[in-house]
């Protein structure tokens, strides 16, 4: 039986993400993205409810939203370059046009 509770499906996705935080840049690498949230593993550590500018570039390009940190998790990602995991939920919901909603599904 799955326990998921998520209102959007996940897609598993590697996409470089840059941000900006009340402490400065963050680089990072999302590990799945819905049209709510996303899972990034990040160098630096964030705490919950900072609020960031975040640029995700997906294959259809950049685009900017501002996300709102859930969580976060030291040990959460594998990767030498990141040491941080965060989940993050987005402050508002993206457009749901054919073109968004493909970007948002196309995996790597």
């Amino acid at each position: 039986m799955d326990n998921e509770k998520r209102i959007y499906p996940r897609t598993q996705v590697k996409w470089s993400v840059s941000g900006i935080t009340n402490s400065g840049m963050m680089q990072g690498e999302t590990q799945n993205i819905s049209l709510n949230g996303a899972f990034i593993c990040c160098e630096k550590v964030l705490r919950p409810n900072e609020v960031l500018l975040l640029t995700v570039n997906g294959p259809s390009g950049p685009m900017q939203v501002i996300a709102r940190v859930v969580w976060s998790n030291l040990r959460a990602c594998d990767a030498k370059e990141f040491t941080s995991g965060v989940g993050v939920k987005f402050m508002w919901s993206l457009p749901r046009t054919e073109s968004e909603r493909f970007m948002w599904t196309e995996a790597d």
